[in-house]
């Protein structure tokens, strides 16, 4: 009991003391000037990616973004019962985005994807695959925002 409590504290106290800290929380709070040029594909997806990068502009910052979007999204039937029902849809979201600074461009393709199961309801299961939708753009802008500290 004793061994594995000393343990866990010499971990914590050498973690702390080592200067470790996390890529993603020291730079939450930054800005960058970033510029969207082009966005295609999915209105949905493409609109939420926008609303979630917009909290990460600043127009003062040096090093200037310039963002191109292409996003694709596909809903398809993953099994049937035996009347030809669809029980499970599958979700699959793909952003590719184009990020031009300085004199140099880079390219991120991002993938995401999920089930749902077919609901009685229509309206709920349009909310839901929406709800999903935006999901997915949190998490492509929350990825492509981890690339930018990356680069800078």
């Amino acid at each position: 009991m004793y061994k594995n409590l000393s343990i866990i504290l010499l971990i914590t106290f050498f973690l702390n003391n080592c200067g470790y800290t996390p890529m993603y929380s020291k730079n939450i709070d930054k800005k960058y000037n970033i510029e969207f040029v082009n966005f295609e594909g999915d209105r949905e997806i493409n609109n939420s990616i926008k609303y979630y990068l917009k909290r990460y502009i600043n127009k003062n910052d040096e090093l200037k973004f310039f963002i191109s979007t292409n996003s694709k999204y596909t809903k398809y039937s993953e099994t049937k019962n035996l009347a030809g029902d669809t029980i499970t849809f599958s979700l699959v979201a793909t952003a590719t985005f184009e990020v031009s600074y300085g004199k140099n461009k880079k390219i991120f393709t991002f993938e995401e994807s999920s089930t749902i199961n077919n609901l009685e309801n229509q309206l709920d299961e349009t909310v839901y695959e929406t709800n999903i939708k935006k999901n997915f753009a949190a998490i492509f802008s929350d990825k492509l925002i981890l690339q930018l500290i990356k680069i800078k």
